[in-house]
């Protein structure tokens, strides 16, 4: 295959067979064609600006670009990153701004630049390829494509040009990403057929891969004894066959309750006992994971039975023992209370990736909401205090604009003092042994060995050098929870409640330090449709449950729910055209895909709960049909893209749950919760056939489908949830307008 080529020498992949080369551009057009320019200025998001200065001449994603390279037939280098990721940042110093990459990629390849959180839909595209190709995934994500957007080769992070990455047992060159866009190069001018057809075949495959995942449809009546709702749960939905998409129709009789038991048994096979979590290294989040082990419990009696009550309790303390890990590693910032960062280099979530993405924190607040309560939801309870945290993370500046909306995230790269242009990781973050005990000592020299000992900082260190190849974090502490107060109180014979005075004399000491030496890491501030839609759901269920605890932190975590979901309507939803866009950053671009509509609604109607206004459900009734008709395939399930998305080369399905929940998966609760609402069958339906159109993958891997799992919970056992009638004047208004 051409990708295997990459790693054979230069001098072997100059000598191909000649019947194997293709035809080279025409140097004509390349002489009638004016020199590319760097339109990255012209981008929408403060990504894409930021590579206004470089060297590289970067092109938007656009028909200008794309043919542009069909008419010099070159290949497209695509780059696809995000702001706050630190390797994305690397590469861009290591090599965009080398005058030799530079140089090659703006005169042999078209080079194009896309912000991730712009375009996921690109992003995923290209992701799979890469997965499928290398088992490995991430970003940086590089591609080099045909003309026709195809993938001819891919990775991730490739390091800049260094002498000092020459292999020295063979001599050969370092497979830098100098030496890749040479071999690259090489190998479209020799063998440019046989780049084309590989790359065709591999799309064929990825759309075989895609429609796996909708192969079964069957909707046969379910079994009688699943047909039973329990007390208080409102009924099933009905189980006659559809003809049509929307209409009223059954979960395959093969989707069951079962997959339930058999995603539990899987998920806790891959449980850490001893750092919680999930397999090894990298560690994730994963709140969707979390979330089902978490509300396991939850679920009515014949779920426990299938899955087993002490099966139930097991997946609930898994959940916790997670939960807990996370909140006392170094994914969190223990001094400035400023949420999670998005996953761990180790199983022990001892040093973290240090970006810090709102979509992780909102989950997280869901998470440990329900922790909260299922530990006694008082103020003394466990985890209030990370509940408020993030609420306020959420609602405080930087992260909350001032137009009403939420920012997408915070870089993981920061300059180690104010005044210095250099950035590294974490620097925002660290402290040096030093440093540390100087600020803790300049207010009582008597506590540093027990802030020490609580936080886990070394002379050296503590971040182990087998972890830090690239010896980023020399002599540096990264924070982290390692002993509790009453094993400090033990060690250091004192009272306990000293110990948690000292603990927070120390970290108002050092989050003062930080605000005034250090300069605070970028925020990208551009908002994100579907990803305020989860904040809001988040913070609408957060005040419903401080309602009676906290009512001012209630109202005004409910307040900036509303303000955003106010400004999304004014600014973001084109009522006359009925287009929800995406992105909100100097004026609106980008119209919205599935998730935005799935994510945003979901938000709604968790707002119409807690507040009654059915406004809320008027918005999101206005969303769903208009997700329905853009992107719903008479097939079953939604594409996340519409049919006529620019420059996507094949149309997905998102159903398994990832970081994020799956758009399918919330758009079949949301289908549900509406149809209950709005006694509208027809979203029932289309919830169901949702259900279906994912049966073959579900019945295979049913841990990988935690969202869609609850929705087969609910169409064999109907919404667990009580019925909130609306005001008969909406019901009424839209009949008439159907």
């Amino acid at each position: 295959m051409v990708v295997s080529e990459l790693t054979a020498s230069a001098a072997a992949m100059k000598s191909s067979p000649p019947s194997e080369r293709g035809e080279s551009s025409s140097n004509s057009i390349e002489a009638k064609l004016q020199p590319l320019q760097n339109c990255a200025k012209q981008g929408t998001s403060p990504f894409v600006k930021a590579y206004a200065d470089s060297l590289v001449a970067w092109q938007l994603l656009d028909n200008e670009a794309v043919e542009r390279a069909r008419r010099e037939n070159k290949l497209i280098f695509l780059h696809i990153g995000f702001r706050a990721c630190h390797f994305t940042r690397l590469m861009a110093l290591e090599s965009f701004m080398n005058p030799e990459c530079a140089a090659v990629l703006n005169h042999s390849f078209v080079p194009i630049i896309v912000d991730r959180e712009v375009r996921p839909d690109i992003d995923t595209i290209y992701m799979n390829y890469v997965q499928a190709v290398s088992n490995s995934g991430g970003w940086p994500l590089n591609l080099f494509l045909t003309p026709e957007l195809e993938p001819v080769f891919g990775g991730t992070y490739f390091p800049g040009p260094s002498i000092a990455r020459r292999t020295e047992e063979h001599g050969d060159e370092p497979l830098d990403f100098l030496v890749i866009l040479k071999k690259v190069r090489n190998i479209w001018k020799d063998q440019q057929a046989r780049c084309r057809k590989e790359a065709t075949e591999v799309i064929g495959q990825l759309r075989e891969f895609a429609a796996e995942g909708t192969l079964g449809k069957r909707s046969i009546t379910a079994p009688q004894q699943q047909q039973i709702a329990p007390a208080g749960w409102a009924a099933p939905v009905s189980n006659q066959p559809a003809a049509k998409a929307g209409d009223s129709s059954a979960v395959s009789s093969e989707l069951d309750l079962d997959q339930l038991e058999e995603a539990y048994t899987h998920i806790a096979g891959t449980f850490d006992p001893v750092y919680g979590g999930f397999g090894l290294a990298p560690k994730f989040l994963t709140p969707p994971k979390l979330a089902f082990l978490l509300n396991l419990i939850n679920f009515p009696s014949p779920v426990q039975d299938v899955v087993g009550e002490a099966e139930c309790k097991h997946a609930l303390d898994m959940a916790l023992d997670t939960l807990r890990k996370i909140r006392d590693g170094a994914l969190h910032d223990h001094i400035g209370a400023t949420g999670f960062a998005r996953c761990s280099v180790t199983p022990d979530w001892s040093i973290p990736n240090f970006e810090k993405m709102v979509t992780d924190n909102a989950s997280l607040l869901q998470l440990y909401l329900e922790a909260w309560r299922k530990s006694g939801g008082k103020e003394d309870s466990e985890f209030y205090d990370v509940v408020v945290e993030l609420a306020e993370y959420l609602t405080s500046p930087p992260i909350a604009l001032p137009n009403g909306g939420f920012a997408s995230s915070e870089a993981a790269d920061s300059s180690a003092k104010k005044g210095d242009s250099e950035k590294r990781e974490g620097a925002y973050y660290l402290w040096t042994r030093r440093e540390f005990a100087s600020v803790v000592n300049a207010v009582d020299g008597h506590i540093s060995p027990i802030v020490e000992a609580y936080w886990d900082v070394q002379e050296d260190g503590n971040v182990d050098e087998d972890h830090d190849p690239n010896d980023d974090f020399i002599n540096q502490n990264i924070l982290r929870i390692r002993k509790t107060p009453e094993e400090l109180s033990k060690q250091f014979n004192v009272p306990v409640d000293t110990v948690k005075k000292n603990i927070e004399t120390a970290r108002t000491a050092l989050k003062a330090r930080r605000e005034k030496e250090r300069p605070h890491p970028d925020v990208d501030d551009k908002l994100v449709t579907g990803w305020n839609g989860l904040v809001v759901s988040s913070l609408a269920r957060t005040s419903t449950a401080l309602k009676e605890l906290s009512p001012e932190k209630s109202q005004k975590y409910l307040n900036k729910a509303k303000d955003c979901v106010a400004f999304i309507k004014e600014k973001l939803w084109d009522e006359n055209n009925k287009i929800l866009y995406r992105i909100w950053c100097e004026g609106r671009h980008t119209e919205g895909f599935a998730d935005d509509y799935a994510y945003l609604i979901h938000g709604l109607l968790d707002l119409f709960d807690v507040t009654g206004d059915e406004s809320y459900v008027e918005f999101a009734d206005k969303l769903q049909k208009t997700q329905i008709s853009l992107f719903y395939d008479p097939a079953g399930a939604f594409y996340s893209t519409t049919a006529n998305s620019p420059h996507t080369i094949l149309r997905l399905k998102d159903g398994m749950d990832t970081s994020l929940p799956s758009t399918n998966g919330v758009s079949v609760s949301n289908l549900f919760r509406l149809g209950e609402l709005l006694e509208d069958e027809k979203f029932t339906g289309y919830a169901r056939e949702t259900i279906n159109a994912f049966e073959a993958e579900m019945l295979q891997h049913p841990w990988l489908f935690p969202g869609l799992l609850g929705g087969v919970v609910v169409a064999r056992l109907g919404l667990g949830l009580e019925k909130k009638a609306l005001d008969v004047r909406y019901k009424t208004t839209r009949q008439k307008a159907v």
